[in-house]
């Protein structure tokens, strides 16, 4: 039995849902969602994707207008764009802009390239500050993460100067780049210094460009460090020592791709989260939804995506994603992503496909790399990939991508007494039956 009803309603950024929250003695939250009457949809969709810079790297106008114009027939409104600059594990630095902060004069202008198309196309960026790819390494100490800081605050400055009054509505907003984790920031003395090196950005950013936000995107591993709990309690502790202002968002990864959680404790941990997003008045929670699979570096199948959106959209009033023009992109992976996605959106279901058919037949052979495992498509009608199996396990999964239909595979730990089979995987997940390589 309640002993008492507490009852939130937060108004989710499309205006279309509310979020209810029961509670009972125990501070456990039931939640509970309801269509507000006569105001859009409630399916739960994309607002926005990330997009990093070697994908653009070679994009012109053309092709970045093509992919804006993709983002809104999408229903999409956000682009995450990082980072501005970057410091490669050999301490080389680069920018994708004009940049005083290089040794080199940098010649890349991808950035204004993406504001200048965002600006024509209604498309509101976050631009990505600095990273420094030593940050992986987790080998070093408070000052050198408060110096990646203020080189961080460096990069606004040179953006806001570049950038802010040429393109104002595209120019939105900022995305700090450093991915936190539930690992490596447990104690109390590495959650101050993470509220130290936060508050360093954030007091600059609010002196030269006040009305535009932040989003940081952490992300957590069941498998290691603190539970979904504990992880929540960390980022209270965050949360009362920075000075996060009204509209800056925080956007956890679900972390579904990468393996770090999974469709079945995901909720436990943006449960948790919300709780600690509530003790920071004015932050916006959103969800970051990742729409690949990691283990091949190859596009979600569509089915465990809507149930990550459906999962996610429980606790947060945004959801966006890693990464659309990645990932579902029809001008870099089989367009029946996006048409699936787009009938998703209009109807709140994916469409009805068929089983692939099987591929003809697959042969194997040594050679000197290994064992290639090759096979004769059928009818490409619905087919997006094939996956590789060797002994009965899944060992690789190869996607259409760039228009190129992959028809061979060559399995480095393979060896003439192992058993390989092939089959055919379409968008949304479905699979054909095996057909053994002989």
């Amino acid at each position: 039995t309640l002993s008492r009803v507490v009852r939130v309603i937060n108004l989710h950024e499309d205006e279309s849902v509310f979020d209810t929250y029961i509670r009972d003695l125990k501070g456990t939250y039931f939640h509970y969602q309801f269509e507000q009457k006569n105001k859009g949809s409630n399916i739960p969709r994309f607002s926005g994707s990330f997009v990093q810079e070697f994908l653009v790297a070679n994009w012109d106008n053309e092709r970045w207008n093509q992919e804006m114009d993709m983002l809104k027939e999408a229903g999409m409104k956000y682009l995450i764009y990082a980072p501005a600059l970057l410091v490669d594990e050999k301490g080389k630095t680069t920018t994708n802009y004009p940049s005083a902060l290089t040794k080199k004069k940098q010649g890349n202008r991808t950035l204004e390239k993406c504001l200048q198309s965002a600006q024509k196309n209604g498309i509101k960026v976050f631009v990505g500050l600095n990273f420094n790819e030593r940050w992986w390494k987790v080998d070093y100490d408070a000052r050198w993460l408060l110096e990646q800081m203020e080189m961080g605050n460096k990069v606004a400055d040179e953006l806001v100067v570049l950038y802010k009054e040429k393109y104002p509505d595209a120019m939105y907003g900022w995305y700090w780049v450093w991915e936190v984790d539930n690992l490596n920031c447990m104690t109390s003395e590495r959650q101050s210094i993470l509220a130290e090196a936060l508050n360093t950005n954030l007091n600059h950013l609010s002196e030269i460009a006040p009305e535009m936000p932040l989003m940081l995107s952490p992300f957590m591993n069941y498998k290691v460090g603190g539970n979904a709990e504990e992880c929540g309690k960390m980022w209270t502790n965050v949360f009362a020592q920075t000075d996060f202002r009204p509209g800056d968002i925080f956007a956890p990864q679900d972390c579904v791709g990468a393996g770090g959680l999974n469709l079945d404790n995901l909720w436990e941990w943006f449960s948790n989260l919300k709780k600690a997003v509530n003790t920071k008045p004015g932050l916006k929670f959103w969800g970051n939804v990742e729409t690949f699979d990691q283990r091949f570096w190859t596009s979600a199948p569509l089915e465990r995506v809507q149930k990550q959106l459906e999962i996610v959209n429980g606790y947060v009033g945004n959801l966006i994603c890693f990464a659309y023009n990645h990932y579902n992109s029809p001008f870099v992976v089989n367009p029946a992503y996006h048409q699936a996605y787009l009938q998703y959106c209009r109807t709140g279901c994916l469409p009805i496909m068929d089983i692939p058919e099987k591929v003809k037949n697959a042969a194997v052979r040594k050679v000197a790399k290994g064992i290639e495992v090759s096979w004769i498509p059928n009818e490409m009608k619905a087919v997006d990939g094939y996956s590789i199996y060797r002994d009965w396990q899944l060992i690789m999964k190869l996607q259409i991508r760039d228009g190129q239909l992959p028809r061979t595979f060559v399995d480095a730990e393979g060896t003439v007494d192992n058993v390989y089979e092939v089959a055919v995987y379409n968008v949304i997940g479905k699979e054909s039956a095996k057909v053994k390589a002989e």
